[in-house]
Order: structure tokens, then sequence, then C-alpha cells
């Protein structure tokens, strides 16, 4: 019989590992500290408490000590949540847990290391014992599978590495879908310490991606040799297609959101054209997932943008770029908010829009993401013909922020903005001068316990005293997300009304004054 074989590397150090030491790591969990903070109910004790924890996760996290950061902010969370913070709670958040492959054909072997992230004030008593279970979602409940092995008398001296070995038998229940594999450790007293991850079986799915990369260098060689140029600038397309499986085991995607299958068959549909020396781009309408090969690392880079069905390579269009929330990613825009409500909008006003993945989930738009957005502008320009004088920058929440940092550092770009939920620093309003000549159409709830409304309103007030073109919608009740969806006409009828101009002067989109 063949055996599906589980190696848990617990490999328990002091160091801090490589995810850990991402401060986005932190920024994320920060995001719902606040929103926590801002509608759980507490004492006044409490809430001092939790500000105090707070105080100290912002002072750990400027010293870059990014693992006491996370302390602070789950032990806060715990209160907030009315949950003892104990020995083994503490421990519980120390441990993070990441394997080195995500997708598995049945009898494949995978790899997991647990590390700690930060030393726990207080050390777990006693040794642990408890269970390793493969877990899915069936009929909307967990449900074990397979019950893979016992574990007993495990120490907690976390200072030492530990390996557990098991395995998962071939059997019909274990068909191809998402999985979680679940470890469950029962300290002495307290509550049990149990770390998930999720992998998904799929028998095949492997060896089409190493046939796929394959048969990309055979077509990128052929391509060379005969100075397609051009079809040779759509083969990042395919690589990122061929590479999904590595991004995943990699953690730079969701395997639970991620329908590998359905890009392995776009990729290769894509190739199949590449191949026979057809121009992919020439006749795409509609949705299309993207990528390109950045400059700045040699990385790949995806986006994802829509074009309208009366595109027409002879006329010029308006650009919209839309930048994504934290935590999402280049299909936030088109696979949320009323299911791409920007999709239906821009198919009735003859708009193309884009999304960049901006790097990262809590990039926050700076640095190589801000390139990254800048990158995709070009690729869009280079692929299509984009109407200079209307390219038009909006996003939500880390996308708000987005909106305003990239726009003052790329000033000659964008013909107008369009920021919700979103945000700016002292540095981003020091820069307001150098993009006077831009209107801006602002969104924000008033019961946003995410990103609280002051945040909007002081971007507005700063614009206005320096006689910015400012439309300022304040939703009332309105909250982090819901605001969204009903602000889209408003913001292509914004977009609509207004082309760029020379700073100094804003005119109406069609104006000859």
């Amino acid at each position: 019989m063949k055996r599906f074989v589980v190696l848990i590397a617990l490999s328990l150090v002091f160091c801090l590992n490589a995810l850990a030491q991402d401060a986005g790591q932190v920024l994320r969990l920060s995001v719902g500290y606040r929103t926590l903070k801002n509608t759980a109910q507490m004492s006044e004790e409490k809430r001092k408490e939790v500000e105090q924890l707070e105080a100290k996760a912002v002072a750990a996290n400027s010293d870059r000590r990014y693992g006491d950061a996370i302390r602070h902010m789950s032990h806060g969370i715990a209160l907030m949540r009315g949950q003892a913070w104990t020995p083994e709670s503490e421990l519980s958040a120390a441990l993070q847990v990441k394997a080195d492959r995500l997708i598995l054909d049945p009898g494949a072997g995978i790899r997991l290391t647990l590390t700690q992230i930060y030393t726990p004030d207080a050390q777990v008593e006693g040794r642990l014992n408890g269970s390793m279970n493969l877990v899915q979602m069936r009929s909307g409940r967990q449900e074990v599978v397979s019950q893979i092995r016992n574990i007993s008398d495990l120490s907690t001296d976390f200072s030492k590495s530990q390996l557990i070995e098991a395995s998962i038998p071939e059997m019909p229940a274990l068909v191809d879908g998402n999985y979680q594999l679940v470890l469950s450790l029962k300290p002495a007293s307290g509550d049990p310490i149990v770390k998930t991850i999720g992998i998904r079986i799929a028998s095949g799915l492997n060896a089409r991606s190493t046939g796929l990369k394959t048969r990309v260098e055979a077509v990128r060689s052929d391509l060379g040799k005969k100075q397609k140029t051009g079809l040779l600038a759509s083969m990042p397309a395919v690589e990122y297609g061929a590479s999904m499986i590595d991004l995943i085991n990699d953690g730079q995607l969701p395997v639970e959101r991620t329908d590998v299958k359905t890009e392995l068959d776009n990729a290769n549909a894509l190739l199949d054209k590449l191949a026979k020396g057809e121009d992919p781009l020439s006749t795409i309408r509609g949705d299309m997932h993207w990528a390109y090969r950045s400059a700045a690392d040699q990385t790949l880079q995806p986006y994802r943008y829509f074009i309208p069905s009366n595109y027409d390579s002879m006329k010029k269009f308006p650009l919209i770029v839309a930048l994504h929330g934290m935590g999402g990613d280049e299909n936030s825009f088109f696979a949320a908010y009323n299911n791409g409500e920007i999709k239906r909008l821009a198919e009735s006003r003859g708009y193309i829009v884009v999304c960049p993945k901006g790097r990262a989930p809590a990039s926050m738009y700076l640095g190589t993401a801000e390139r990254d957005v800048i990158d995709v502008i070009r690729e869009m320009k280079r692929n299509y013909s984009i109407d200079e004088d209307r390219v038009y920058l909006m996003g939500h929440s880390m996308g708000g922020y987005g909106t305003w940092s990239v726009a003052v550092n790329n000033p000659d770009i964008f013909a107008a903005l369009a920021p919700i939920s979103g945000g700016g620093n002292p540095l981003v309003i020091a820069k307001l001068k150098g993009i006077a000549n831009i209107p801006w159409i602002v969104t924000h709830g008033d019961k946003d316990p995410t990103v609280p409304v002051d945040e909007s309103r002081k971007m507005v007030k700063a614009a206005q005293a320096i006689g910015i073109k400012v439309k300022y919608n304040e939703v009332p009740g309105g909250d982090h997300s819901s605001v969204v969806v009903p602000a889209l006409k408003d913001i292509f009828d914004w977009f609509d009304a207004h082309k760029r101009e020379p700073k100094g002067a804003v005119r109406a989109a069609g104006s000859n004054q």
C-alpha cells in the first residue's frame, strides 16, 4: 500500500524566522487589533491595559523586534476577547507552522516546521500529549478524514529541535481537494495548543506544472531564434502560471483560494498561441490574469485587468488603476465588492481597469510595491491604446493610503484620485502641493472601526487648505467595507468629468475651455 508520509520537523529555536521578521505580519495583526479595540465592549481598566499593550507593540515594532510586537498584540487580543493570557496561550501565540510544500499528490511527503518567534515569559509545565489529524470541511463542518497518529510525552523545552514522523494511508476517502493538517498538543493544564496548515491533495498537478515549465523553455527558445520580441514579452504571463505551485509552496499565494488547475489550463492555452506565432493580446476582451518580470529584482509580478468589449486599438481608452486593501491581492477588486461591480461599470463606461498585486498583502504600496504600480501602468500602455491624459488612481483601505502616497511620488501621471477608507501620513501631506492640479473624490464611513474617519478628514482638510479640488463623501453609519460598492458610480462619474492637465489647472474631460 502506498503511504502518504508526513515528516513533522519541530524546529523550535529562539531566533526569529523570516516570516516573523516581516514587518507586514505585524502590520496585518495591528489592523485586526485596532478594529477589535474599536468594537469590543470593555471596562475602562481593561481598555487602559489594551492601550498599554498596543504602545509596547508599537515600540517593539519600531525597534524591529517583531516577535515582541506580536506577543504584546496577541496578549491584547486575548484580553479583548475575554480570554486568559496563560503560559499555554503565550506559547501558542509564539509558534508558527510552515510546510515545505502545500500541493501534494496522494502518497507524497510533507515536512512541517514549527518555529518559535519569541521567547515566552513563562515555561509551560509538564509534557505535551496530543494528536495529528487530517481534516476537511464537509457539509459546512470540519470532519476528520484521517487520524494520523497520537503524540505523547513531547518535551516543552522548545529550545531544542524535535522530529515527529507519521503516515497517512492512501484511501478512497482521500479525494482531491483542500484539507487542513491539524496538530493539537495538550499541556498538563490549560487549553490545547492547536496549529493548522492548509494543504491541497491534487493528483497529477505537480507533474502538469513540471511539464508546462519544460514547454515554456522550448517555446521561449524557438521565439528567441525567430526574433519574435513582441511575443516574448507575453512569456512572463505563462511563466507565472507555471510557477504557481512554487509560489503557493513558498507562502506567496493562498492555497485554499488559488485555482491551480484553471491557471495551468490558461497558461497552456496561452502558450499554444505563442507557439503558433499568434499575439494573444490582439483579441482578448474581458477579465484577464497577466504578469511581467520586474526589472528591479527579476521576479514575476502578477496583475489582473479588464478590457471592455468596445475596445478598439485605433482609439484611446481611459485607464483606472485600482489598489487592493491589506490582505488582498490583484484579484480583490474583481472577485469581491459585489462580485466585481467595477468590471460592470467599466464595461458600460468604456474603461480599462488594472489591479496590481503591489508585491505583498501588507506592502502599503511603498518601495518596490510602489514601483510595481508604476510598472503595471507602463505594461498597460505598452500593450493597449491608453489615453495618457485619462489615467486614474483609486484604492480601498491600504489601497486608499496607497492612492495618495503613489500619487504624490508620481505627480505627473494621474488625472484624478479616488481613495476609499484610506488616509495619509505627514510625509504624504507635506508633498500635496505637488499634486495640487489633481482633483480628488474621497469616500469614508463615519463608523469605520478599522481606519478611523479622521484619517480621510485630515487629508481633505490639508487639500482644501492649498486649493485642491475635492469632493468628500462621508457616509453616515458607513463601516470600513460597505461604502465601497455604493461609491463606485460616483467615482466613475468623477473620472468621466476630469482629465490630466498641466500643474495649476484642472478642466473637465472633453472641454475646450
